[in-house]
């Protein structure tokens, strides 16, 4: 009976772990569903952000990220208005996160948000449930562009697949 067990147990964690790398393998190795939008910022530079516009993507985040370059951001974009709380579980170096609204005009900017290793995380997010985008960036991202709550950006498509 208690070898039954046993093996139950190496069975329900050797189907977690193939289904955890089933939904990561796809961005470990570029997947190839990912849409691109050039980030027009109100000082009009241009970064290139890759946009997660599914629930999976955007769990995923920067996860597998190990840099993030000061012209690339992820660009999470939601369904629904709301708060959106971000954390930073398995990230591998501090983030600035912007929350931003419907006209993409920022709502709150989070600054240097450092890894999280250990649970309970922290998560971090604005308090009025009206973000449609966020945007995750290198930290000091905000702070060298100067960028504030009330400013807008420009998103266009450059890359779709």
């Amino acid at each position: 009976m208690a070898m039954d067990k046993e093996n139950l147990k190496k069975g329900v964690l050797l189907v977690i772990a193939l289904v955890a790398m089933g939904i990561a393998m796809p961005f470990m190795m570029g997947n190839q569903d990912t849409n691109y939008f050039m980030v027009e910022l109100p000082n009009g530079k241009q970064i290139l952000a890759q946009v997660a516009e599914s629930p999976e993507k955007q769990v995923v985040g920067l996860f597998f990220t190990k840099e993030l370059p000061p012209d690339r951001a992820m660009l999470l974009i939601y369904d629904d208005e709301d708060s959106h709380p971000i954390w930073t579980k398995n990230t591998h170096f501090p983030i600035d996160i912007l929350w931003m609204d419907r006209d993409r005009k920022i709502l709150h900017i989070e600054e240097a948000a450092p890894p999280c290793a250990d649970d309970p995380c922290p998560t971090y997010g604005p308090k009025e449930p009206e973000a449609l985008y966020v945007m995750q960036a290198a930290a000091g991202f905000a702070r060298i562009n100067q960028l504030q709550p009330g400013m807008s950006m420009i998103f266009r498509l450059v890359r779709r697949g």
